[in-house]
């Protein structure tokens, strides 16, 4: 006969379905919060002292790693160093340090100037000269430090064309380049603007062409330009053919007239050169002009205009006269010449120096109203002969 305990017998504890889930989800809930997932999700075993011998299903926590990857740092060091003792290594330290001094030289070296309007000088073959010249200056940009660019100026540069290989009169292109430019220091040149010129050449010949007086204005009423000298009357023209081709004469400067009643003297009066003489030299540069201004005058012609004799007071003498009649032509203003007649006017030969038989030639002389002028007689001496 089984005999049984007074105490109470503990009833056997089940996990209810309820409650198991709740433990479970909990159980899992602590452990997410508490653990570090495992890289591999295997369960973890819990430790010896544990008060159940039961296995954990939580993933390890993860514990910090710094002696690990200063470790792997190390490593990397180790290996870096290695390597950059080695030829290939030493070849890679040597192309950065020259990209680093090309940068820091460049960045020194890229100061940036612009120099304009640099005169454009073209050498022409022997006898040749420039006709067309698409630009006469040129601009062009300097790279270089700052003591380099410090000292340019457009005194110090020289740009120059050599075309003496090119003798021909067609148009031609020549682009601009380093090889052009002549400049101080070590600066170096960025850019010329423009980038290329367009040059024309033609043969120089030598030309002589009169010279034509210019005048302006008017002279005053009544007065007339008489006579014009201009000496010398030619000059020497000597530059492009093409050019000297359509050159008929060369002017002065132009002579004014306004109010003048003298004539003008003038012993150097300057040429006027023409279009396009830029490269056309003129010798002699300059004249001298002798112009003559007299008052306008009317021409009249009288003719069969008796010739007497002038005898001395006194005297009286028979003469043969020949022959006895002469033309006359005077000039005076317009208004005197209106009212001039052959009665104003005598025409005589003087006598008071002659003697003898002997046949003598004499001048004949006018006797004229004031304002009148003398032009000529015909004809101008007649032959005289005394009679006994």
């Amino acid at each position: 006969m089984r005999s049984w305990s007074s105490s109470p017998r503990r009833p056997a504890r089940f996990p209810s379905p309820t409650r198991g889930g709740s433990s479970a989800a909990s159980t899992r809930s602590g452990c997410a919060a508490s653990c570090l997932p495992s890289c591999c999700g295997a369960p973890r075993p819990r430790a010896a002292g544990s008060a159940s011998g039961r296995t954990s299903t939580c993933p390890p926590k993860a514990s910090p790693a710094p002696k690990k990857r200063w470790s792997a740092n190390l490593k990397i060091h180790r290996k870096t160093l290695e390597f950059l003792g080695t030829r290939n290594g030493i070849r890679l330290v040597a192309a950065i340090a020259a990209v680093i001094v090309w940068f820091a030289i460049r960045a020194a070296t890229s100061n940036a100037t612009l120099i304009t309007d640099i005169p454009l000088a073209i050498q022409p073959p022997p006898d040749w000269s420039v006709v067309a010249c698409s630009s006469k200056t040129i601009d062009v940009a300097f790279l270089g430090t700052r003591d380099d660019l410090r000292y340019l100026n457009r005194e110090l540069i020289k740009a120059t064309v050599d075309a003496r290989g090119h003798e021909d009169n067609q148009p031609f292109t020549v682009v601009l380049g380093a090889a052009h430019i002549n400049a101080p220091g070590s600066a170096r040149i960025d850019f010329i603007r423009p980038a290329a010129i367009t040059l024309r050449l033609d043969r120089e010949i030598t030309k002589q062409v009169p010279v034509k007086v210019e005048t302006q204005n008017l002279l005053p009423d009544g007065y007339e330009i008489e006579k014009t000298v201009v000496t010398p009357a030619t000059v020497e023209l000597s530059g492009p053919a093409q050019i000297l081709d359509e050159v008929e004469s060369i002017s002065t400067v132009p002579v004014d007239l306004d109010g003048r009643i003298r004539s003008i003297n003038k012993r150097r009066i300057q040429l006027v050169p023409g279009e396009n003489f830029a490269d056309v030299q003129i010798d002699p540069p300059a004249v001298t002009l002798d112009l003559a201004i007299v008052e306008r005058s009317v021409s009249t012609l009288f003719p069969d205009m008796p010739i007497l004799p002038m005898l001395a007071p006194g005297r009286a003498l028979r003469m043969e006269i020949e022959p006895d009649v002469a033309t006359l032509t005077v000039k005076g203003r317009p208004e005197l010449m209106k009212t001039l007649a052959a009665e104003d006017l005598r025409l005589f030969v003087d006598v008071t120096e002659i003697s003898g038989a002997q046949s003598s030639e004499l001048p004949l002389r006018a006797v004229l109203p004031n304002g009148i002028t003398l032009v000529r007689t015909e004809p101008s001496t007649v032959n005289v002969r005394l009679k006994d």
